[in-house]
């Protein structure tokens, strides 16, 4: 009895995390199902996905998607932007090829990705359990690794190695993802997503023009085949 207590409570507490206007359109339904039927591990593990999706997603079903569109496109311009500064310019960047001027732009760009990579996965959440969620974890800790060294080195700090391998981590996490949404049959941002990763591990930055095509298409992808997320019920499945 004492256990089912706490697994009551503890689901419920979980609710907390999820936005305001998540917890006023579904939060008694979600409570009642949560006193019908005490979650589990893996049913809390589902709860804690589901406050992030609805973090990402909005009130409005579509909006969800506009956000991470957005993000998409900014991620595209901004390594577009950087890309074009670091291969236009007179003299080629030292390694790991980002100019002074690209690197809080690079850092804008780094954010926008994650926002952007947080959106796509949704598109395999139903399907893909742990795994996924242990790629989005990855994801999460490369992408705010990188985009802290990014800061760091604008703000005057280690450069180099430190940044080369902050992006190395980003980039295998990225494979990682896409490889789950190719799995989880999700297509082709599963694909996108995989070149994405891959040509950021090329030491050049003219593959930062790519990266910024590849995102700016998912971006305008997801535009066009944008759906909303799983209802409550779907959680605790």
């Amino acid at each position: 009895m004492a256990s089912r207590l706490t697994a009551r409570a503890s689901g419920t507490g979980l609710l907390r995390l999820y936005p305001s206007w998540w917890r006023e359109r579904y939060g008694e339904e979600m409570a009642a199902l949560l006193e019908a039927r005490p979650p589990d591990a893996r049913a809390r593990l589902d709860l804690l996905r589901g406050a992030l999706d609805a973090h990402v997603r909005s009130p409005d079903p579509d909006r969800g998607s506009r956000l991470t569109i957005a993000a998409a496109l900014v991620a595209g311009a901004a390594w577009t932007v950087a890309g074009v500064a670091s291969v236009g310019g007179p003299v080629p960047p030292d390694w790991p090829g980002y100019l002074d001027s690209t690197l809080p732009v690079a850092a804008i760009g780094v954010v926008a990705i994650l926002i952007a990579s947080l959106g796509v996965a949704r598109l395999a959440w139903s399907s893909s359990g742990p795994i996924l969620e242990l790629v989005v974890l990855a994801t999460v800790a490369g992408h705010l690794a990188w985009a802290v060294a990014l800061v760091v080195a604008a703000l005057g700090g280690p450069y180099g190695a430190v940044t080369a391998i902050a992006q190395t981590t980003a980039a295998i996490a990225t494979i990682g993802l896409g490889l789950t949404l190719i799995r989880a049959n999700a297509h082709p941002i599963g694909e996108a997503v995989v070149v994405a990763g891959t040509v950021l591990l090329l030491p050049t930055p003219a593959a930062w023009l790519a990266v910024g095509a590849i995102w700016t298409g998912i971006g305008l992808w997801q535009l066009v085949h944008a759906r909303p997320g799983d209802s409550p019920r779907r959680m605790l499945r």
